[in-house]
């Protein structure tokens, strides 16, 4: 019961998060521009909390995020930008898949399927070309990160 609780209280957000600091990862090496990342909406009310680097966060306990950048990314920058929130995903899926393997402990082996079950979807959800539905709460219509890769794929 405990580690259910600990997966809706803090899992969650920190893999939302983590993939959001995947995307900042994109913006931070492939520019020299600034990223910020939100874990919460992007409005008045949350304010920077702290920065490493170049990457700027702006922390409320949440179950969205999102990350914006300070400038203008050529087109192969945006790619790397886009793509960085999947790709730490699916390294977090991939990562505690392994790890739920090698723990022998049942509710620990549990656990961390769970994470890597939530991580897979979380990728799965993004990288999906689609523009999320109002169900999906603070998403509604924003375009997914598989929806902006393919329509900056089709730029020439």
């Amino acid at each position: 019961m405990v580690l259910f609780i600990l997966f809706y209280i803090l899992v969650i957000p920190l893999c939302i998060l983590l993939h959001e600091i995947g995307h900042a990862m994109g913006v931070v090496l492939t520019s020299k521009l600034h990223a910020h990342v939100y874990l919460g909406n992007r409005d008045d009310g949350n304010n920077e909390n702290f920065r490493i680097g170049r990457i700027h966060f702006h922390l409320i306990w949440s179950f969205v995020g999102f990350v914006n950048w300070e400038g203008e990314l050529n087109k192969r920058q945006r790619v790397f930008a886009m793509a960085g929130g999947p790709i730490m995903s699916l390294f977090l899926t991939l990562m505690l898949g392994v790890l739920a393997m090698v723990v022998t402990h049942n509710d620990f082996q549990s656990f961390f399927w769970s994470i890597c079950i939530f991580n897979g979807i979380n990728f799965l959800v993004t990288v999906i070309p689609m523009t999320y539905p109002s169900w999906m709460g603070a998403y509604n219509g924003h375009p997914s990160d598989g929806l902006q890769l393919l329509r900056l794929l089709r730029v020439k």
